[in-house]
């Protein structure tokens, strides 16, 4: 399987993207420090952008944290 890495806009870790998220999904950092959201831009070239925590106060967001 075929990975893409980019860099996290917060903590700059590097962050593998697997080819089945979609442009326009949204993954969460893998540093225990940072957890930023991060949605996906665009494939070709790969592009990431930060989430606004405020975007994230739903419940909706992330529904496996509030199970």
């Amino acid at each position: 399987m075929l990975v893409e890495i980019v860099k996290c806009p917060s903590c700059k870790q590097k962050l593998a993207i697997f080819p089945y998220v979609p442009v326009g999904g949204q993954v969460v950092c893998a540093n225990r420090n940072c957890g930023a959201s991060i949605r996906l831009v665009s494939r070709r070239p790969l592009r990431v952008e930060l989430v606004p925590e405020e975007a994230t106060y739903t419940v909706d967001y992330r529904p496996e944290s509030y199970g």
